[in-house]
């Protein structure tokens, strides 16, 4: 009786220290996953300023997109996507030997984004939706209307990121040591002035 008791208290233990360390791992993933959400905004922010506002804003109006941001109640307004892709470009044609998610360096021993050890990957996608007029003058534009072709606009940003376990190659599903994998996924909006336009 007491070897069984004993065999319990001994099971529970080691089945609480998994659980433990599964939810530190989910909590990791929810950070990571918040962090790449961020990186995702600053990037498409990063587009506006790199000369690019007027074309994302004329892109809006000439050629919508169906953006998951506006579906619920606003199926049909102007939006434009920027995907992982194209903020790659970008950062790519500045940064030649940098990437938005850096993979881990498996013979130099450098971690990659999301740790040494760890087999997640991320994705994340931007929409713009919403372009209105700013509410106010831009700090720095001239007030007295005498360059009235300089313009700006104030737009969302809606910013989506996911981490999810990445299968390796030539596997066949996302299952690591028969536990499911879990895709996490983070929204966040900003809204930014944008210009001139």
């Amino acid at each position: 009786m007491a070897v069984t008791l004993l065999l319990a208290i001994g099971v529970l233990a080691v089945r609480n220290a998994a659980l433990a360390d599964q939810a530190v791992g989910y909590s990791r993933q929810s950070s990571q996953t918040m962090a790449a959400a961020e990186l995702g905004t600053s990037a498409a922010i990063a587009e506006f300023g790199a000369n690019k506002a007027a074309a994302y804003v004329a892109q809006m109006i000439s050629q919508p997109e169906t953006c998951l941001a506006n579906t619920a109640t606003y199926p049909t307004a102007p939006c434009a996507r920027m995907f992982r892709a194209d903020l790659q470009q970008s950062i790519g044609a500045n940064y030649p030997n940098v990437t938005l998610f850096q993979a881990q360096n498996v013979t130099g021993g450098e971690p990659g984004s999301f740790g040494m050890a760890s087999r997640m990957m991320g994705d994340v996608y931007v929409e713009i939706t919403e372009r209105g007029p700013t509410g106010r003058p831009v700090a720095g534009s001239d007030l007295g209307g005498t360059n009235p072709g300089l313009q700006f606009a104030k737009v969302t940003i809606t910013t989506t990121a996911q981490v999810r376990p990445n299968p390796g190659v030539g596997a066949e599903d996302t299952c690591n040591q028969g536990v499911a994998a879990v895709t996490s996924k983070k929204m966040i909006r900003a809204r930014v002035v944008v210009g001139p336009i």
